[in-house]
C-alpha cells in the first residue's frame, strides 16, 4: 500500500511537473490567436524605429480604412521575436489587432513591392525624431495650464511634492494608448494617495486642446472615478499645451481628426527635477509607486509605518 501511495505521489509531481514546463512555453499572452469580437486589419507601412527592449516598433503605416487615417506611431508587438531583423525605412506588411481594452501587431513581415505603392506613406510629416528636451536630473522650466475647473495652474504649485504627468486626449481611439494611461492612472491614485496623502499628485495633460474643454476634462475624469485632490486634468491653448509636450520629448501630430503621438509619463521630484521618464505604456501603477517612494521617503520597498 506504501509503495501504490508513493507510486502515484510521483506520478503527481511529475504531471505537475510536465503542466509547469507547457505553461512556460505557452505564455498566456496571445500570439496568433485573435479574441472573439476583436478587429483585425492588414496594414502596410515604412519602419521608422526598432524598441525589442519594450517590443514596440514605429511604423508610418498607410490608411486603415474606417477605422485610422494614415500616420507614424508606435506599435506593441505580441513577441520580441517578430521585430528581429527589422530596421528603419524597411517596407513592412503587418496584421494588427485591436480589442475593447488593447491592441498589438502579432504577424508582420518585410514586403519587395514597389516602392511606389508606399509613396503616401514612405515621407511622413510629422517629425521621427525626439524634441530636445529636459534630461534625467535636470529642473524642469515652470509652465502654465488650465485645469478641469477652468482655473490656471503652473507646475510650480507642486513645488515640494511629488508629481507624476502624462498626455492624453479624450479621444484617443486605441485602447493600448491614452485609455491605458488613463486606466493606469485610475490605479496609482488609489495607491499614492493611500500611502502620501496629498504629497504625491498626478497630472494628465491633453494634447488636443481645441477639443479637450475643462468641461470635457471634468467630465472624463469623473468617468475614471477621479479624485481632483490627487489627480488633475489640463488644458490651455495650443502654444501652452505643446510646449509642456515638448519640455519631455512629446511627438504628436492632428491627422484627420485623430492624433498621431508616442508616449510620455515624467516623474518629477519635489525639488522640481526630472526623475525618470517612461517612453512607453508599459510601466505599471506599482513600479510608478516604488519609484515616488524612494522620491519621498529615500526606501524604495518598504511602505512607511503609519
Amino acid at each position: 500500500m506504501k509503495t501504490k501511495t508513493t507510486l502515484w505521489l510521483l506520478g503527481g509531481v511529475t504531471l505537475l511537473a510536465l503542466a509547469a514546463v507547457i505553461f512556460l512555453r505557452h505564455p498566456a499572452a496571445p500570439s496568433n490567436v485573435i479574441p472573439p469580437g476583436a478587429q483585425v486589419f492588414e496594414v502596410r507601412g515604412v519602419v521608422r524605429s526598432v524598441d525589442v527592449a519594450a517590443k514596440t516598433v514605429r511604423i508610418t503605416h498607410e490608411e486603415i480604412p474606417d477605422y485610422m487615417p494614415a500616420m507614424t506611431m508606435p506599435f506593441a508587438v505580441t513577441d520580441a521575436a517578430l521585430l528581429r531583423g527589422l530596421a528603419s525605412n524597411d517596407l513592412v506588411r503587418f496584421r494588427f489587432v485591436v480589442t475593447d481594452d488593447d491592441s498589438w501587431i502579432d504577424r508582420i513581415e518585410k514586403v519587395t513591392a514597389d516602392q511606389s505603392s508606399l509613396k503616401a506613406v514612405a515621407s511622413p510629416t510629422s517629425p521621427d525624431r525626439e524634441l530636445d528636451r529636459v534630461q534625467t536630473g535636470e529642473r524642469v522650466p515652470d509652465f502654465t495650464l488650465t485645469n478641469q475647473w477652468g482655473r490656471a495652474i503652473h507646475l510650480a504649485d507642486y513645488q515640494g511634492r511629488a508629481l507624476v504627468l502624462t498626455f492624453i486626449y479624450t479621444r484617443c481611439p486605441l485602447p493600448n494608448f491614452c485609455p491605458r494611461l488613463t486606466q493606469n492612472f485610475s490605479d496609482l491614485q488609489k495607491r499614492l494617495r493611500d500611502e502620501f496623502g496629498d504629497q504625491a499628485q498626478l497630472l494628465s495633460i491633453t494634447m488636443d486642446p481645441e477639443f479637450d474643454s475643462p468641461e470635457v476634462l471634468r467630465n472624463y475624469g469623473l468617468r475614471h472615478e477621479a479624485d481632483f485632490q490627487t489627480w488633475t486634468f489640463a488644458t490651455g491653448s495650443r502654444e501652452q499645451t505643446d510646449y509642456a509636450g515638448a519640455l519631455f520629448g512629446l511627438i504628436h501630430e492632428n491627422v484627420g481628426g485623430l492624433i498621431n503621438h508616442d508616449l510620455r509619463t515624467a516623474l518629477i521630484g519635489p525639488d522640481g527635477r526630472l526623475v525618470h521618464l517612461w517612453r512607453s505604456n508599459v510601466w505599471t501603477p506599482y513600479e510608478v509607486q516604488r519609484e515616488v517612494r524612494e522620491v519621498l521617503t529615500g526606501n524604495r520597498d518598504v511602505v512607511p509605518a503609519r
